[in-house]
């Protein structure tokens, strides 16, 4: 009930994460307004789990560090977000000592659904993006078999890559990681056609 008490009020970066560091629910904060979480569908808990495994497994002995969807990420203009996997290199920088606020993701991996993808295509894709250590933006589909990586190549340009096929490979080299698209959708069942 509380996202509906803050709908139409504008809030400091400071008041959300106040009220958001006492909820039961998660709500992202964008342009001054509280914006709650949906819930997630069995594919995208599969997709997840299977993707964030295979990082894991991955990059455990590197300097890398994985996070599920609790680890909230400030981008750009004070927006907060929860991605679904986030990956950093190196040292974590927060934004406070309560090190609940990721300021230097690596890697942003978001699973699409039919309620987030114009959000996670346009919104977030221009927010994270303008994050100077961000390397890759991953946006999984769960209906189907199609990924879409978003590489940087510098500070102004990116390029895009995109897979659909089982024997292809989702290769992130900032972080090591190699996942063929037939484990990141293991056990997915899709909607019929």
């Amino acid at each position: 009930m509380r996202n509906f008490a803050y709908k139409n009020v504008r809030l400091t970066d400071e008041d959300y994460l106040r009220i958001e560091r006492n909820a039961f629910e998660k709500s992202e904060f964008i342009n001054g307004r509280v914006v709650a979480m949906a819930g997630a569908s069995e594919n995208h808990n599969v997709i997840s789990s299977n993707l964030f495994g295979e990082i894991w497994t991955q990059t455990k002995k590197g300097t890398y560090r994985a996070f599920s969807s609790d680890m909230r990420v400030k981008a750009k203009k004070g927006n907060y977000y929860y991605p679904d996997i986030v990956v950093v290199c190196g040292e974590r920088r927060f934004e406070d000592n309560k090190r609940d606020v990721l300021l230097n993701p690596t890697v942003i991996i978001e699973i699409l659904s039919k309620s987030t993808k114009l959000k996670d295509r346009n919104e977030k894709l221009d927010a994270y993006t303008s994050l100077a250590s961000l390397t890759d933006y991953i946006l999984v589909e769960q209906d189907t078999m199609r990924i879409e990586h978003f590489i940087k190549l510098d500070e102004k340009e990116w390029k895009v890559r995109f897979l659909a096929e089982p024997a292809e490979k989702l290769v992130i080299e900032s972080i090591n990681c190699t996942v063929a698209l037939e484990e990141i959708y293991r056990e997915v069942k899709f909607p019929k056609q």
